[in-house]
């Protein structure tokens, strides 16, 4: 009986012992942790990180092990897990490390398949961002967690795209992104609908989620029906959920000008806004809002953003499709025209999150002037002003990509999650403009060096 007794004893102190730490591991002393699922801030808290995971998290301990690990003195500064852009096109190995060095630890890029940097608003190919994906990996290159689409489907006849006028284009250009082993399928614009429902039948074989534009040719609740897992942009067919208030719908048709036919032929998306939500609410449709990229069209007198100076880390190419956009832009006759669509979205925006319709935080970088990394932090900044909250803006770059992306252990900091992790000289629950105070960035356990 004695003998039973003192395993007993000795099983429940071994188990209530404190952390033995390895001489490897990291630890983060006595900082404010910020959980974004409830919002709540544990102060004076030590988060231990091993290998690249969180191994314990306790209350703050002055006397921890302090000889066998890396400290990071946390006092008075916040923890936030990494962020993640939810729709990118990248043209450049840079980017990847001006996205960590923004915090920025997982992207989803929204595809193309441009064989050299053209003007930021196409990816480059498949094969050359699995080939940096690999290298991130194996951890010969610094860089965040990349998704990958691959040349989109599309109707429009863009030359490095898949044609995808009618169904025997779909099956061949399915059958080809399956070979590439992309992660998911990307469908752009002027698509059929007999066409789209192959793609969502072909997508739903292969076991793969499909996202990117809303089609002309449906209504949007029918492509929340057939399974489409994003929506990306502000499009007609989603602009009109805007509002169900018809005299609100009335001024805006008549402030940017749509003539009766024009008002003929977007009635149906105007009849379908209401079922479209109930749709996205029900089929856990998502949508990525874009908003840097959208209030870019406003931005050409904003010195600091048109002069920002790591726009000299971007491809040549890619500064040139920028200057041509500041030009467009400055010369563009329907300026009251893109102040409306801003003003709409932003609504939009508001509503969707008001009716919990998922929202993932995307820049559509490096189109239009979108910087790599910090162009995120700015999207975070526009959501707040449409009307989220701070901690609601924060998980549409945390939590939502994680559960969209089916992560389990990623978007929060937690016991045995990735430790992908921001360290903030100020509370962004505060003021959302903290994300930018960035200490440092733990990418994978590993401390990033700017």
């Amino acid at each position: 009986m004695k003998l039973v007794f003192s395993l007993i004893f000795l099983t429940l102190f071994i188990g209530c012992a404190p952390t033995a730490f390895d001489k490897n591991d990291l630890i983060i002393q006595n900082v404010n942790l910020i959980d974004v699922a409830s919002g709540k801030i544990q102060e004076h808290m030590d988060v231990i990180v091993r290998d690249s995971k969180v191994l314990d998290i306790h209350s703050y301990d002055s006397l921890a092990d302090a000889k066998a690990i890396e400290k990071i003195d946390g006092t008075d500064k916040y923890l936030i897990p990494g962020l993640w852009d939810m729709h990118v096109h990248i043209q450049d190995s840079s980017y990847l490390k001006m996205f960590l060095n923004f915090g920025i630890v997982g992207i989803r890029d929204m595809g193309g398949c441009a064989s050299k940097p053209t003007d930021g608003c196409e990816s480059l190919c498949a094969e050359k961002l699995a080939n940096w994906r690999e290298l991130v990996k194996t951890g010969q290159l610094e860089g965040p967690n990349l998704y990958i689409a691959g040349p989109v489907l599309s109707g429009t006849g863009w030359p490095s795209s898949l044609p995808a006028n009618n169904i025997y284009e779909v099956q061949i250009g399915i059958q080809k992104l399956v070979e590439l082993d992309v992660d998911f399928v990307k469908v752009y614009d002027k698509i059929p609908a007999e066409t789209y429902r192959e793609i969502a039948r072909l997508c739903k074989l292969n076991n793969l989620d499909f996202a990117g534009h809303a089609s002309e040719s449906l209504l949007l609740s029918e492509i929340s029906e057939m399974g489409q897992k994003s929506i990306e942009h502000i499009r007609e067919q989603i602009l009109f959920c805007f509002t169900n208030d018809p005299n609100e719908l009335e001024t805006f048709l008549e402030a940017d000008n749509y003539s009766q036919d024009d008002k003929a032929f977007v009635k149906p998306w105007i009849d379908d806004a209401e079922i479209a939500i109930e749709a996205f609410k029900r089929n856990e449709t998502w949508f990525v809002p874009t908003m840097v990229v959208q209030y870019a069209n406003q931005r050409y007198n904003d010195s600091l953003w048109v002069n920002n100076p790591l726009r000299k880390q971007l491809p040549d190419s890619v500064n040139k499709g920028f200057t041509e956009h500041l030009t467009h832009s400055f010369e563009n006759p329907d300026k009251n025209g893109y102040l409306l669509y801003w003003i709409a979205l932003n609504k939009l925006v508001k509503r969707f999150n008001e009716n919990k319709i998922g929202l993932l935080a995307g820049t559509d970088m490096a189109c239009e002037g979108g910087i790599p990394g910090f162009s995120l932090h700015e999207e975070l900044q526009l959501l707040n002003s449409a009307g989220l909250t701070p901690l609601e803006a924060l998980k549409t770059a945390t939590i939502n990509p994680a559960k969209f992306l089916n992560l389990p252990f990623n978007g929060q900091i937690k016991e045995s999650f990735y430790a992908d992790m921001i360290l903030l000289n100020a509370n962004p629950l505060e003021d959302i403009k903290n994300t930018l105070s960035i200490n440092m960035v733990i990418r994978n356990g590993n401390i990033i060096k700017n």
